[in-house]
């Protein structure tokens, strides 16, 4: 018996292109950025349409169900920014604007890396024992200029933090100690801040510690101001004022953890204060 069905027996089919079918297949998306491709192609190539404006709860209802639908519209939403971003799908505007396929030769895929989602710190006290703090919700209505008295007194400052996370100890009178950067928390900060608008940093490379490194040490005005939490977040709430890294141009091209803490990006938010 052939495995073959006639199409005339299906009740209708939707065509494929041959480069597009075999890009999906080869391309390192997450289960749900594959899903979400497949419904725009569906609603795309499936009705002769170019390119469809679509709702994100209309993808979810279709992927979930009506039930599971509205629970589920934001990680529809983060996955169809995430192919924009990555020029698998491309809309010329904002979230209400029509969406379409790029050619794959144009798609530039992220390489995905399974992480667990980061809820606990860990400092070091001074009797040597890892004690665990979970890390508190913060208040991110903040601007560099006036920062909340809350965030002042229920966080720790980021200086406090790498002395205490510090793990070289001197071995002789005088030898300074190291000074340990607090990556992760710097990260979780940017996450908490930007997660809903830009890329979440799910893994620390050497080039992200390299541009947190030299924010760390930025000298503006003779001070050091991203030595603490507060102005971190202050920092990442006044880039999301910036329209264009956010998503809102023609490209749909948005701004990543990276782009924010290159010196041209800290600089320019820096200097429009």
């Amino acid at each position: 018996m052939s495995n073959v069905i006639p199409l005339r027996n299906t009740g209708g089919f939707t065509r494929m292109d041959n480069d597009l079918y075999e890009a999906l297949i080869g391309a390192d998306l997450s289960g749900r950025e594959l899903r979400v491709a497949l419904a725009i192609h569906r609603l795309t190539a499936g009705y002769n349409q170019d390119a469809v404006k679509v709702a994100a709860l209309y993808i979810a209802k279709m992927m979930y169900g009506e039930d599971k639908a509205e629970s589920e519209r934001a990680n529809v939403s983060r996955a169809v920014n995430g192919l924009i971003r990555q020029r698998v799908l491309f809309r010329d505007g904002g979230s209400r604007d029509p969406i379409t396929f790029l050619p794959p030769n144009e798609w530039k895929v992220d390489p995905k890396t399974t992480v667990l989602k980061p809820t606990q710190s860990v400092k070091k006290t001074h009797a040597t024992v890892l004690e665990i703090t979970h890390i508190k919700e913060r208040n991110t209505n903040l601007t560099a200029n006036a920062v909340v008295a809350a965030v002042a007194s229920t966080e720790l400052v980021l200086e406090s933090e790498a002395e205490q996370q510090s793990t070289t100890i001197p071995d002789q009178p005088g030898q300074a100690k190291a000074e340990r950067i607090p990556y992760d928390r710097i990260v979780a900060i940017y996450n908490e801040v930007c997660g809903e608008k830009l890329p979440k940093c799910i893994k620390l490379t050497n080039k992200r510690r390299t541009l947190i490194k030299g924010c760390w040490n930025l000298d503006f005005n003779g001070k050091l101001p991203f030595r603490k939490g507060e102005f971190w977040t202050a920092y990442f709430t006044d880039c999301l004022k910036k329209r264009h890294w956010i998503g809102e141009n023609d490209r749909g091209w948005t701004a990543d953890i990276e782009f924010l803490t290159k010196q041209d990006s800290v600089l320019k938010v820096l200097e429009s204060l």
